[in-house]
Parts: C-alpha cells; sequence; structure tokens
C-alpha cells in the first residue's frame, strides 16, 4: 500500500494556488481551499482514519492571522502519523505576472492594500515560509498546461491520461451539447436502404458484414483511429481530463453506431481510456 500524501500549498496570492488544487483534485486527489492555518493539523490526522490516501490543502494569507499561518507550517513537520508524506508547496510570480492576473480576475488582495505595496509586503510575510518549502514553484509567464506540466514532473507523478468519450448519434436527432469533436459519416453507404438487413443495427453482424467490405469504411476506421489517438495524447498533455468524440449519420442507428464501437474497440485494444455511448440505438 502507498503511504497516504498531503500536499500542503501556499505561496503568493495570485500565483496559481487555486488552479494547482483543481489541477490535483482532477488527478484524484481530495482538496480543502483557505483552510485555516490552526486546522492543518487535524485534516493531517484525519487521513490516517480515512479512506483518503491523496489530499491537497492550501493555507494562504486570506487567513489573516500572519503568524499563526507561519507557525502551522513550520509545526507541521514534525512527528508526522501513520508514515504519511507531506511536500510543503510554495508558488511565487514576478510583480508583473501578479499584478496582471489581478486586473484580468478584477479581484482584490487580500491584504487590503494597493496591489504593488500588497505584493512587496506578502513577500516579506511569507519568505521565511518559502525558506521550509519543499517544492517552490515560480509561475511568471507561464501557460496553466506548462504549470501543470512542470508540477508533476517535479513530484515524478504521472498524469492521468484523458478520457475518450466516444458516441455515436443520429443528424435528426440533433448533434450532442457534449460534443468536442463532430463526425459526419452520412457518406458512406447506408443499410437503412438494404431491406434485409435495415432492422439491424451497427452492432449486429448483419449490417457489420455490409459496412466493412467497402474501402471507404475501412479508410473512416482508420482515420479516425490515428486522429483520435492524436487528440488523446495531445489532450493529456494539456492537462484536459476528458473529450467527446462524436459520429453522427442520419438515424444514428447503423453507420455512426459501427464505425464508433469499432474506433471504441480498437483503443480499447491499446489500454487507452475511452468510453462508448450509442445514444440514438434504440430511436425510431
Amino acid at each position: 500500500m502507498n503511504k497516504p500524501i498531503i500536499f500542503l500549498i501556499t505561496g503568493l496570492s495570485g500565483a496559481g494556488k487555486t488552479f494547482l488544487l483543481k489541477t490535483l483534485e482532477d488527478e484524484g486527489y481530495y482538496t480543502v481551499d483557505n483552510v485555516p492555518p490552526h486546522l492543518i493539523k487535524y485534516f493531517v490526522e484525519m487521513i490516517c482514519s480515512s479512506d483518503v490516501d491523496k489530499l491537497a490543502i492550501v493555507s494562504d494569507l486570506r487567513w489573516k492571522k500572519t503568524e499563526q499561518l507561519r507557525e502551522a507550517f513550520y509545526d507541521i513537520g514534525e512527528n508526522l502519523p501513520c508514515n504519511l508524506q507531506l511536500k510543503k508547496v510554495f508558488l511565487e510570480a514576478d510583480a508583473t505576472s501578479l499584478i496582471n492576473r489581478f486586473r484580468k480576475s478584477r479581484r482584490s488582495h487580500p491584504l487590503d492594500l494597493p496591489i504593488e505595496e500588497a505584493i512587496v509586503k506578502e513577500k516579506e510575510i511569507l519568505k521565511d515560509i518559502k525558506s521550509i518549502s519543499d517544492i517552490i514553484i515560480d509561475t511568471s509567464n507561464t501557460e496553466p498546461y506548462e504549470f501543470r506540466k512542470k508540477f508533476f514532473q517535479i513530484i515524478k507523478q504521472k498524469e492521468r491520461p484523458l478520457k475518450l468519450n466516444i458516441v455515436s448519434f443520429g443528424f435528426k436527432n440533433g448533434i450532442p451539447n457534449s460534443a468536442d469533436y463532430v463526425f459526419d459519416v452520412r457518406y458512406l453507404p447506408n443499410p437503412f436502404y438494404i431491406y434485409d438487413i435495415y432492422k439491424f443495427t451497427g452492432l449486429d453482424q448483419e449490417v457489420s458484414e455490409y459496412l466493412k467490405d467497402f474501402e471507404d469504411t475501412k479508410k473512416t476506421i482508420n482515420k479516425l483511429t490515428s486522429f483520435a489517438k492524436f487528440v488523446q495524447d495531445k489532450y493529456s498533455e494539456s492537462g484536459r481530463v476528458e473529450a467527446y468524440f462524436c459520429i453522427g449519420c442520419t438515424g444514428g442507428k447503423h453507420r455512426s453506431v459501427y464505425i464508433a464501437q469499432q474506433l471504441y474497440e480498437r483503443l480499447l485494444d491499446e489500454k487507452r481510456d475511452v468510453s462508448i455511448t450509442h445514444r440514438d440505438i434504440e430511436k425510431e
């Protein structure tokens, strides 16, 4: 069994603490924002008596008692229970980056001072905590996906790959609202016009045998498989956790179902994280 792990996150306001917390939540961590410093020890104790084995919490200057925050970070590493791992993470950025972020968010600094003055004072208040932190990351001029990638490289944890949700549908019933990519396969021969098989679906052998012999069907499956893998790999690098790959035909019962199912099975054979939904297969 792996040791429980806690990331105790603090740093400058606007440096990316909330983003990092959401990132860790996507990776299966239990996350808590704006924890009062005197309660940190209770969260540490909690992890030893619960099913939670990955915890990330943020405690920072939104709690106005700065000395209490400093003491909590200094004391928390002593005599850790249940053989857990605790990593103190400090995020910072240069003044220009922080000012620009506050302007975009239109939020005030928690110190309630003019922004330039607040940044200088916050750096001074937190310098002791920074000096005892295990991980220090400067997020100046860093895109979110770069920050995410850098963090996981530092902690040597493999990020969760993007889950690709494959959906077959019929255009007559509308494009799925969740669609990230939509592919129209109505150019393929339509089994609906073949009397002996029109009552079957793309999951049935009768329709499969009909469609698989067309060269365009083979090309479609090959090209979509290649593109799906490309999309999944690239989105995984950017930190996205889910995408919808929607394949449509007229009614959503024959061509789209067959193509989507073939795509799903190929990706599943490669141990990729995929799901399949045939939205309109039961509709008339």
